[in-house]
């Protein structure tokens, strides 16, 4: 590649000229955990493949929401965009009425969550979100989907 045109060009491009063991890393209970850009890529494609079997089109709407900076909210930037459809980043402190509307309004498909915290917000109002299919999480969480 010579010259990256999308966002989601970049991970090839840098494991083309520049990879890294450690492209990116994020602490898990106290220990970081580094993710080399080739796993990035992998994830990527993965979450790509997945949401496109999940029947998930170009121009829908994903929704990220996280507490916390992460490996995964990027591994699911990626792979979203790579699908055609579009993520919707909100942020993680607003209220459960702020999260219904901005989810209405943007007509989210799916949700993917960082922790409890965020994942029982948007779960107060996902009957009031008659497009969201599901939510995900990042964490493990009790009767969640991860």
């Amino acid at each position: 590649m010579k010259d990256p045109k999308r966002l989601f060009d970049f991970p090839y491009y840098q494991l083309e000229h520049y990879p890294l063991e450690k492209a990116l890393i994020t602490k898990y209970d106290g220990k970081w955990v580094p993710t080399s850009t080739q796993e990035y890529i992998n994830k990527a494609n993965a979450i790509s493949r997945a949401l496109i079997r999940m029947d998930v089109k170009p121009n829908d709407k994903v929704a990220l929401i996280s507490s916390t900076n992460r490996t995964e909210w990027n591994i699911c930037d990626i792979g979203i965009m790579q699908t055609g459809a579009q993520d919707v980043p909100i942020y993680p402190t607003i209220s459960e009425e702020e999260y219904q509307y901005v989810l209405n309004h943007s007509e989210c498909v799916h949700c993917f969550v960082s922790d409890k915290e965020v994942y029982d917000k948007v779960m107060a109002i996902k009957a009031n979100v008659p497009s969201l299919k599901e939510v995900y999480t990042f964490n493990e969480v009790k009767g969640a989907k991860n």
